[in-house]
Parts: structure tokens; C-alpha cells; sequence
């Protein structure tokens, strides 16, 4: 019997089955372990997503009661799979903050374990906290629209005022939604910009008396007038800076002698339509310092009577009143970019000439926004004369891109966010002008056609009143 035993525990056969056995259960624990995690990971993920998507849902909502943003959350999250995702649901949470305009949404869950239970580990703790932030509380956008001659074909001026009350709509009612301080102001320019009658009289503006003169009624024409070696010749020309490929008949002419015919006299009325010049250099490219004032046009170098683009519109969140203004746009003049950067900038200054604007400390106390979108279909043509500087008669390309880029940086120096677009621009230098122009690449856009165009304003729009996660 003794002999027995001793062979039994003297006998090894079947220790490593045994210690195998043993160490696989370790073994097994910790790759379940990583398995699980893995689904926690996975798990987590998803509810990131979802509360992500809940939340900026939340804050782009017009609903502000507890029970309908909490209907809102919890329908995005179904969306989203998330209580699927889950084994159980502790809590969804959302929380509306509106003195800091942030919106939060968190959900706390469990997941049970699929090996980490064989440790006593049922279930693990999984959370997910998304909140958004709708960007500050003040916005001020001005529109800086192209209103010249060249805006009246192919469509232009009617897709532009498509696109702008686009933006005029989603920006105001966006503000409208989460109850921030949002305004827009419009400014219309060609060759100079209308600053409205109403301002004839302020001090920062020196305008001339409104004069009329007596000219002869007469007329010429030609009765012996033949034409000869007539044929059909094809000529690009520019119209405000644009392309333009005609064809016309071409003669040579033989006038004879001209009859005049004059039947009485005619009055010519100089009148202030608000057209406002430039100021001299180095005013030109800056704004305050009015003791060097503006100077109103009445006349141009040649003596005719000016006009404009319609007038301006300031800061205002009257949706009806901007839209108005955007339908009675018009496309008269050429092209001098620079005053409706000027005057786009003036109007997001809080002191004079154009009164109305939130002070800068205002904007920083509040996280606030100050922007110009800039649109033109071309490139520069006139330029600040230099016989008086005042008049935008000259033709000095040189200068005015000059002055435009140079006012672009000194508005983006005092804290202006530009946004630019070409719209069906052909010239390179115009493209580059305007690309330098917008506050940083993202914010230069190109549009070939009217939807690209809306799609450029719809962006637009869409950066400004964009919401972001802050968390």
C-alpha cells in the first residue's frame, strides 16, 4: 500500500495539463478584458457622435422649453443609436444656457461585460458631454455689392439679389433664434458710393450748392452723309472692366456739310444725388480723422452731372428694410473697388460718419463679430483723379488696386473679418486683388454662374452664424 502511494505522488504525468489550466484562466480574463474595452471604445464613439448631434441640433433650434429641447435631444438620439449602443440608460441631460449661449447635452449609460464579469465586472460606466457654442454674442455684417453697368447682363444683378437676401434671411433669423444682437448694413458702389441726402448737412461731409445753367437747344445732322467699303468687323471691348465680343459694320464715312437746327434754350440742373468722393491721400485708404472731410459730387472732370449706385443702408435687423434695399439695387457707372471697402468699413465703426455700430470693447466683452462681404464682377477701372484726388474720373488701374488692397489691410488691422467674391471675374489681377482682400484663403470665394454665386453667399452665411463645439 505504502508503495502505492509513493508512485502516486512521485508521478508528474498530467502537472502540465493541470498548471495550464490554471493560467488560462488569467489568461482568458485579460483578453476578454481588451475585448470589452474595445467595445467600450466603440461604444463611446457612438455617443460622442450623438450627443455632438443632439446638441448642435439643440442650439439651432427655436424651441426653448425643457420638455421640447429634451423631446428634440432624444429624438437625435434614437437617430443616432444611441440608447442601442447602450445596455442601459442612467440618464440624458440637456441644458440650455442662455447668458452664455451654450447649449449642453450628456448621457450616462452602462454597458454590461461580455468577460469581465468572470472577475465580478458586470457592467462599465460609459459617458459622453457634447456642448456648442453659436459663435459670440453680437454680429455686424455689411454687404459690399457691386452695383456697376456690368451687373446688368447676363443675369447678375438678378442672381446677386437672390444671394444677398439669402444671407440677409438665414443670418437675421438665425440671430432671431438663439436671441443674439445681429445686423446687417448694406453698400451699394460703383464708381463712388451714395451716402443718402440726409447727410448733406453733417459735418464730416462738404457738399456744393446745387447749381443750374442755360444751354443752347440745338442739334446737328448730317443730309449729304454717304458711306463706303462697308464690311463687318468682330472688336473685344471692355465694358466696367468686362469682356465684351461684338460685331459691327465698319465704313468709311463721307459726311458733307452739317445742318445745326437750335430751337431755343435748355436748363442743366447740377444736382446732389449723395455720391461721396474720395478724401486725400493718405485719408483716402482710412477712416476717422473727418477733419478731413468727404467731399460730395456733384460734377465729374468733364462737367457733367454724377450719379451713383442706390444708398446705402446702415446696420439694421429689419429683415423687410435690407431686402427692400437689396430690390432696388441698380447697375449704373464703372468700377472703383475701393469705397465700398471704405464705406462697408465706416459702417462697422461705431463713430461718425456712419453712426450705429457696436464699439469694438462692446464686440470683445462679448465675443462679438464684426465682418464685410465684398462682391464684384470685375476689375478696376477708374481711379482717384490727380488733379484733385477727390473725383474718381482717372484711369490710373495701378493706383486703385493699390488703394484697394490698402484699405482690405487696414480694415482687417482693425479687427474686420473679410469675406470676398468674384463674380464671373476674367482678370487674374482682379482675382488676386480680391483673394488678398479676404481675411485669410477660406474666405476668398469664386463664383462662374448664379448658383455658385448662392452657394458662395449660403457659405457665407453659414460661417457667420456657424455653430462649434467647445467642448
Amino acid at each position: 500500500m505504502k508503495s502505492v502511494l509513493g508512485r502516486f505522488f512521485r508521478d508528474r504525468t498530467g502537472n502540465t495539463a493541470i498548471m495550464f489550466s490554471l493560467a488560462a484562466v488569467p489568461l482568458l480574463l485579460g483578453a476578454g478584458a481588451a475585448v470589452d474595452m474595445v467595445r467600450v471604445n466603440q461604444t463611446r464613439t457612438v455617443l460622442q457622435a450623438a450627443a455632438d448631434a443632439a446638441a448642435i441640433a439643440g442650439a439651432s433650434s427655436k424651441k426653448t422649453s425643457d420638455a421640447e429641447l429634451n423631446t428634440l435631444v432624444r429624438d437625435f438620439l434614437d437617430a443616432n443609436h444611441a440608447e442601442n449602443a447602450l445596455s442601459s440608460v442612467k440618464s440624458m441631460k440637456q441644458k440650455l444656457d442662455k447668458s452664455k449661449r451654450t447649449f449642453t447635452v450628456t448621457i450616462d449609460g452602462k454597458l454590461k461585460t461580455n468577460f469581465m464579469f468572470l472577475a465580478g465586472i458586470t457592467e462599465l460606466d460609459i459617458s459622453a458631454t457634447a456642448e456648442v457654442k453659436t459663435g459670440g454674442n453680437g454680429l455686424e455684417v455689411v454687404l459690399a455689392l457691386d452695383n456697376t453697368e456690368s451687373m446688368n447682363y447676363q443675369g447678375r444683378l438678378p442672381a446677386l439679389k437672390t444671394a444677398a437676401k439669402s444671407l440677409v434671411d438665414s443670418v437675421l433669423d438665425a440671430g432671431s433664434t438663439s436671441g443674439a444682437y445681429v445686423k446687417i448694413g448694406i453698400v451699394p458702389f460703383s464708381n463712388y458710393v451714395n451716402v443718402g441726402l440726409a447727410n448733406r448737412s453733417k459735418s464730416w461731409i462738404d457738399v456744393p450748392a446745387d447749381t443750374s445753367a442755360t444751354a443752347p437747344n440745338c442739334s446737328s445732322s448730317y443730309p449729304d452723309a454717304t458711306k463706303t467699303n462697308c464690311h463687318m468687323e468682330t472688336y473685344t471691348g471692355y465694358n466696367d472692366g468686362v469682356p465684351n465680343t461684338y460685331t459691327t459694320e465698319v465704313c468709311d464715312w463721307n459726311y458733307g456739310t452739317p445742318v445745326t437746327t437750335c430751337n431755343g434754350t435748355y436748363t442743366i440742373n447740377y444736382n446732389w444725388k449723395g455720391c461721396v468722393g474720395s478724401r486725400t491721400a493718405p485719408n483716402d485708404i482710412k477712416i476717422n480723422g473727418l477733419a478731413n472731410k468727404y467731399t460730395g459730387i456733384i460734377k465729374d472732370y468733364w462737367g457733367y452731372n454724377v450719379s451713383c449706385a442706390s444708398e446705402l443702408t446702415p446696420l439694421t435687423d429689419n429683415k423687410t428694410d435690407l431686402n427692400t434695399a437689396i430690390d432696388a439695387m441698380v447697375g449704373v457707372g464703372n468700377t472703383y473697388v475701393e469705397p465700398g471697402v471704405l464705406w462697408g468699413w465706416n459702417m462697422l465703426d461705431s463713430s461718425e460718419p456712419i453712426v450705429g455700430a457696436k464699439t469694438k470693447s462692446w464686440m470683445k466683452d462679448n465675443g462679438g463679430t464684426k465682418a464685410l462681404v465684398l462682391m464684384t464682377d470685375g476689375a478696376n477701372t477708374l481711379s482717384p483723379l490727380n488733379v484733385d484726388y477727390i473725383r474718381h474720373d482717372g484711369s490710373d488701374v495701378t493706383l486703385a488696386n493699390k488703394n484697394t488692397a490698402d484699405v482690405c489691410e487696414n480694415a482687417k488691422k482693425d479687427g474686420i473679418t473679410v469675406y470676398t467674391v468674384s463674380f464671373m471675374v476674367t482678370d487674374a489681377s482682379a482675382k488676386t486683388l480680391l483673394a488678398n482682400c479676404a481675411s485669410d484663403p477660406s474666405k476668398a470665394f469664386t463664383a462662374d454662374d448664379a448658383t455658385a454665386l448662392n452657394t458662395a453667399f449660403r457659405d457665407i452665411a453659414n460661417a457667420l452664424m456657424a455653430t462649434r463645439l467647445s467642448k
